[in-house]
């Protein structure tokens, strides 16, 4: 698949996103007490405003330090975050193998890991958190974004494009948990550049966007599944004895293959080839440029 990128020339989607990424602070201000009342989706969705936070920022052309404060900001919360995605791949995967398995299998390593789910982020972590993103949050408003071009969004959004596909092509020569995790994040944020400039209204909305998010999703829940074999691999004592537990590893594997064969098939469709970028008003076909990208591995 070659996407086909617009940017009309006269736009001021810039100031746009910068507007965006004030609303995306706000709202994370309000699921910071979500986090605090301990309600169950709260830290997953705190976490995913600063991943589209850190995106808006690299967007804009903002500096080094607004995206580490965001980046540094997550990590505080990505232990909680862990503990519970681990729970609910635990689910999928008892779901995936229903057939096979009787309905209370493996409920000791269910268990296990749910122990691990700890209490609710520490208020004080929580009210820092809380500071430095108001202090954040007039850094946005001040975003230089008044002269960026068309240009500035089409030039990102092609590097954007040619980092996720380099993951995927260090992914598939690897096939190793890290390079398939540093893949992940590299199309969660080419995902979240397409979801920008398609709100501003700079890239027409089609079918590769929601193509692009089912792929993230399947990449999230192979990471996720990959927290578990890690943790059975590592420290197996919780979970039961060896045998037991290498037992239940095998449908762990067997279920990462799967979502891996799923991620590849859908990875090598999506990044193909080359991003084609139009500037202009769609009927100046002159105005067509495109930007190169190395071919994909055949194999």
């Amino acid at each position: 698949m070659q996407p086909l990128l617009f940017v009309e020339a006269g736009e001021r989607a810039p100031q746009r996103l910068r507007r965006k990424a004030l609303d995306a602070a706000d709202s994370l201000l309000g699921v910071l007490d979500a986090v605090a009342r301990n309600e169950p989706r709260a830290v997953h969705d705190a976490r995913r405003r600063l991943k589209e936070l850190r995106a808006l920022a690299s967007l804009a052309g903002a500096g080094k330090h607004e995206r580490r404060f965001f980046r540094d900001a997550g990590r505080q919360l990505s232990a909680a975050r862990d503990a519970k995605a681990a729970v609910e791949a635990f689910d999928r995967l008892r779901e995936r193998f229903a057939p096979e398995w009787t309905p209370r299998q493996y409920q000791k390593i269910r268990r296990a890991l749910k122990a691990r789910l700890g209490p609710a982020i520490d208020a004080v972590t929580l009210e820092n958190l809380r500071r430095s993103l108001l202090i954040e949050r007039g850094r946005i408003a001040a975003w230089d974004v008044d002269e960026m071009r068309s240009d500035d969004l089409r030039s990102a959004l092609a590097r954007s494009y040619r980092r996720a596909r380099r993951g995927m092509r260090r992914a598939l020569e690897a096939r190793s948990v890290a390079a398939i995790h540093a893949w992940r994040k590299r199309v969660k944020r080419y995902v979240y550049d397409v979801q920008f400039l398609t709100d501003v209204a700079v890239v027409p909305r089609d079918a590769s966007l929601d193509a692009l998010w089912e792929l993230s999703r399947t990449l999230g829940r192979y990471h996720d599944l990959a927290l578990i074999d890690d943790l059975c691999r590592h420290d197996f004592e919780p979970f039961g004895s060896r045998r037991y537990v290498h037992r239940f590893r095998t449908y762990v594997e067997r279920a990462l293959a799967e979502l891996f064969e799923t991620a590849e098939r859908a990875g090598r469709e999506l990044f193909a080839d080359r991003v084609r970028v139009r500037i202009g008003p769609k009927k100046s076909p002159r105005r067509l440029t495109r930007v190169r990208t190395p071919r994909a591995n055949a194999g």
